[in-house]
């Protein structure tokens, strides 16, 4: 099976009364690979065909790089190696309710923050875990799904930075170009597209729960509209990218449908790039990679592009030989450009710990037999329905204002579930072990998100193995500003309790203090801080390391056609290239990054080339 779970001995606190930690839950996880634990790619795929030269070498079948890839091979004189350090995509990642059991599975990078001092502090050494997906697809394989692109302010700011063509009416047509929304019946065409191979859709089933979050949000004076359209704050269910009840990872919609039939296009999947290669004029021409513990080259003779994310495209750069030359002196790598390769790190920061409670009437929890028949059920079905074609209630999505006066969001609120009983009495344990469907649960942990951060902070190669793991440091809260926008939109949350919504269904909030803050009366503004600090948590959009900005920027590493500064042949095309985080989820804006990306890149060679 290609498929391997979290190891719950290694996770599972001993003694605990954790329902993952019984030995249903090792029942659980084993029917889940002997279900789902193969690939509908790996049985189908056509044997590829073996090659050393290639026009392009695309290095990562992430979110853009399954983008890219697409896109070059509808040229087709042009022939593409598309590199995936991952498996392909096991078909447990489809189901909508199974979202969070990938996490800390084998397709799961398993990064982790460094300590800064003010963030993580309840967690074990004060890090916090980045999931990252690492399997055709990337992380929008394993993530929560939630299709929204930021609002317009974001685009245009960076094009304010310099970066010309990447203002908001700029990439609108790359965010249409890539989308087939299945709700456009509801939605304002001059914001979405219909004819793209991204499935965009709300989920077939939506929970009670689901619907409670959003209504009571609408009681609170947020109006229910598309965030993806003319204004972003207000509540609904978010759309996903999701189709028949499904999810659709960049590797569906780009991949999967050609991959069998464009004799142009290579895949080689458990293919992890180590270097890039560059001749003496500083091109690149090529890449080594590791395969199956075995070192291959391939060489390109027009670009080699890298899709490696926000973490491992800068690791790439710098172990090639691109970033600040302190550091890569410091490795014995000879510097062919002194660029802040790393530098600029910076996510949304969120946090868990509030807590409300769902009484029997609004709950959705079901006993052990009832999830294993849905499991099987759901694996029977042609068409998916049922609560494993919805994800709970995570695509519960608001954006408020925590000021009236801001031109745009700067708090975003999404929603987890749990066991409120066992979160209580152990967060950081019951976090780890979010093995079930995310249809059945008895609380909701609505997580405050700041849109906004000032903090910023950098990544680094591993001093005791360069090729390992990186350090890094999004040094959450190394600002303190940005515990402000926090501190209001909880507030503002906790208020909810006052709604229709919350009272007519029984839901309150578990008023008891968590563990790390248990010396502080609960809602107080200093719990909250507390809860910030202490039990701070990623919503997985880490951007920046590569900076795109124009040749005055000394910061930068790209320029706005996304070429690294400094060499040739050599493109980076992903979130890392992002200068400010926008305001949301980064799936769609990196699905955006790799269609626009790639237009240049094709503009570029083929000068007559139609970019919308």
């Amino acid at each position: 099976m290609l498929w391997q779970p979290l190891n719950l001995t290694d996770v599972c606190p001993t003694p605990t009364p954790i329902a993952a930690c019984s030995y249903f839950g090792y029942l659980y996880l084993n029917l889940l690979v002997k279900l789902y634990g193969d690939s509908r790619d790996r049985k189908r795929r056509r044997e590829e065909r073996e090659g050393r030269e290639y026009d392009f070498i695309v290095v990562g079948a992430g979110t853009a790089g399954c983008v890219v890839a697409s896109r070059l091979t509808e040229i087709e004189d042009w022939k593409v190696l598309l590199l995936e350090a991952g498996p392909e995509q096991p078909d447990v990642t489809l189901v909508p309710g199974l979202s969070t059991a990938l996490i800390g599975s084998n397709i799961d990078w398993k990064y982790s923050t460094e300590p800064n001092g003010r963030s993580c502090l309840a967690r074990p050494g004060q890090r916090c875990d980045w999931p990252r997906g690492k399997t055709m697809g990337g992380s929008s394989s394993i993530n929560s799904m939630a299709y929204i692109r930021g609002n317009r302010l974001d685009y245009d700011e960076w094009a304010a930075l310099g970066n010309e063509g990447w203002s908001y009416e700029d990439v609108l047509p790359y965010f249409k170009k890539s989308e087939n929304n299945f709700n456009i019946e509801r939605l304002n065409r001059k914001y979405h597209g219909i004819h793209g191979p991204q499935s965009v859709a709300r989920f077939p089933f939506i929970d009670a729960p689901s619907i409670m979050i959003t209504e009571a949000f609408n009681e609170g004076g947020l109006p229910i509209l598309d965030y993806n359209g003319k204004e972003q704050q207000g509540t609904m269910q978010a759309q996903a990218v999701s189709e028949d009840g499904e999810r659709v990872s960049t590797n569906n919609a780009f991949i999967a449908p050609i991959r069998d039939k464009r004799k142009n296009l290579v895949v080689k999947t458990d293919s992890e790039v180590v270097k890039i290669l560059f001749d003496e004029h500083k091109r690149a021409y090529g890449v080594k990679y590791v395969r199956h513990g075995k070192e291959h080259t391939a060489t390109a003779t027009k670009e080699v592009i890298v899709s490696g994310g926000a973490i491992n495209s800068p690791k790439l750069l710098l172990l090639s030989g691109i970033g600040p030359r302190k550091q890569l002196e410091h490795f014995n790598i000879p510097v062919l450009a002194d660029l802040h390769v790393g530098e600029n790190l910076h996510d949304h920061v969120t946090y868990n710990g509030i807590v409300v409670a769902l009484p029997n009437k609004t709950s959705t929890e079901v006993s052990n037999a009832e999830i294993v028949r849905h499991v099987i059920e759901y694996k029977k079905m042609k068409i998916k329905e049922g609560p494993l074609s919805g994800n709970g209630p995570v695509n519960s999505v608001s954006f408020i204002k925590t000021d009236p006066h801001l031109p745009a969001p700067d708090v975003q609120y999404q929603c987890d579930n749990t066991n409120w009983m066992e979160y209580v009495r152990e967060p950081i344990a019951v976090e780890k072990l979010a093995i079930f469907p995310t249809s059945f649960y008895n609380a909701v942990i609505p997580r405050t998100m700041l849109l906004t951060p000032k903090s910023r902070g950098r990544l680094v190669l591993n001093p005791k193995d360069p090729n390992g793991k990186p350090l890094m440091q999004p040094n959450y809260f190394g600002d303190e500003r940005d515990l402000i926008p926090i501190i209001k939109g909880t507030r503002f949350l906790i208020n909810l309790e006052n709604t229709y919504a919350f009272k007519s269904r029984g839901a309150q909030f578990v008023k008891i203090p968590l563990e790390g803050c248990k010396h502080l009366k609960w809602g107080t503004d200093e719990y909250i801080k507390c809860l910030a600090m202490s039990y701070t948590s990623t919503p997985f959009h880490p951007v920046g390391t590569c900076k795109m900005g124009p040749d005055y920027d000394s910061t930068a590493v790209v320029d706005p056609r996304l070429r690294v500064y400094g060499v040739s042949g050599l493109r980076v095309i992903d979130a890392s290239i992002m200068p400010v985080v926008p305001r949301g989820n980064t799936n769609a804006p990196s699905i955006m990054v790799g269609e626009r990306g790639v237009a240049l890149v094709i503009e570029d060679w083929l000068h007559n080339y139609h970019k919308h």
